[in-house]
């Protein structure tokens, strides 16, 4: 399991405090690149050196409870469902323990040199499977 937290900002939410009901994917995403970038670096720069790349492919989110300015976040992410090209990503949003919001992400690997799809392999594969 990989975990990030981080605290509401007040650029998140609409007039009400409440967080706009995209900003969680885009700190989901912030939490899938810092856990590839613990390993790899700069994530940019391996897709410019690889041509590997991950797009999601589906989302699934199910918005449990209301997330407001102020509030402390802690991320889940595990991975599942691990294939050829693609695996999903299982996320849990909690504050304080209590969970706000579960999301499913389908990724899948794609080689942008080639612009075809590319096998999930070697040390990219186990970095995946270890948070199986």
């Amino acid at each position: 399991m990989h975990k990030m937290s981080l605290d509401v900002h007040l650029s998140d939410t609409d007039v009400t405090g409440q967080v706009y009901y995209s900003k969680p994917l885009e700190w989901m995403e912030w939490c899938r690149v810092g856990w590839f970038q613990e390993k790899y670096g700069n994530f940019m720069k391996y897709v410019e050196e690889t041509g590997i790349t991950f797009f999601p492919s589906k989302v699934n989110v199910d918005y449990r409870k209301p997330v407001m300015f102020g509030d402390m976040l802690d991320i889940e992410m595990v991975s599942k469902d691990i294939k050829k090209v693609s695996f999903v990503l299982d996320y849990t949003i909690k504050r304080q323990g209590d969970v706000v919001l579960k999301a499913e992400i389908l990724m899948v690997c794609f080689d942008v040199k080639k612009n075809k799809f590319a096998k999930i392999e070697g040390g990219l594969l186990e970095y995946i499977n270890q948070i199986a």
